[in-house]
Order: C-alpha cells, then sequence, then structure tokens
C-alpha cells in the first residue's frame, strides 16, 4: 500500500511539471509525460508511469497563464 502511494504521487509530481512548462514541452518530447494536443489551446498531459494520470489544461494564448480543467487517473 505503501509503494502504491509513493508511485502515486511520483505520478502526480510528473504531471505536475509537465503542466509548468507546457509551453517548453509542448515543441519537445518529455522523458515524465506524453502531452497530446487536442485543439483551442487545450492539452492533454499524461504520465509514463503506472499508475497513470491524466490532466486536461488550457493555456490562455496571450497571457501564458496554464489552467488544469480536469483529472482523471487512467485504469487499463
Amino acid at each position: 500500500m505503501s509503494e502504491s502511494h509513493k508511485k502515486f504521487i511520483a505520478a502526480e509530481k510528473a504531471v505536475q511539471e509537465c503542466e509548468e512548462n507546457i509551453t517548453a514541452l509542448s515543441q519537445a518530447q518529455s522523458s515524465l509525460c506524453f502531452i497530446q494536443p487536442v485543439g483551442n489551446h487545450r492539452w492533454l498531459i499524461s504520465s509514463k508511469e503506472k499508475p497513470g494520470i491524466q490532466i486536461g489544461v488550457v493555456v490562455d494564448e496571450k497571457t501564458g497563464v496554464v489552467t488544469r480543467i480536469n483529472w482523471r487517473q487512467v485504469f487499463e
């Protein structure tokens, strides 16, 4: 249980780091996350590690501010 909790926290930290750096990471490959554009300045960020966490973000094109719009755990 403790090990699962540690992995979950690590996955959340990975997507959070990708979220905070989305404008730079969208141009390059990230070793922490899968990043997919979904249109209208919206992106899906998924952790590469298990457990899978996926967040949706929107980037304000004028200010560059990133806002998380959803969060979910990905089950296989």
